[in-house]
């Protein structure tokens, strides 16, 4: 299970990082998508009982 939330963790931060690097683009449709990429990773994680809350609590919009 650890390698699980391990792989969980290291996809929502690729994820996270496609998605700020739309959004300096201007690319709306690849935000988008990486956003519903996100939400997905954290539903996969809650049905599994994985927190991954304190991870990314110190995450902040980009500017």
């Amino acid at each position: 299970m650890r390698e699980f939330a391990l792989t969980l963790h290291l996809r929502i931060h690729d994820s996270i990082t496609a998605l700020r690097r739309a959004h300096a683009l201007g690319d709306d449709d690849l935000a988008s998508a990486q956003v519903g990429e996100v939400e997905d990773l954290v539903e996969i994680a809650a049905r599994h009982g994985i927190d991954i809350g304190a991870g990314y609590s110190s995450l902040s919009p980009a500017s």
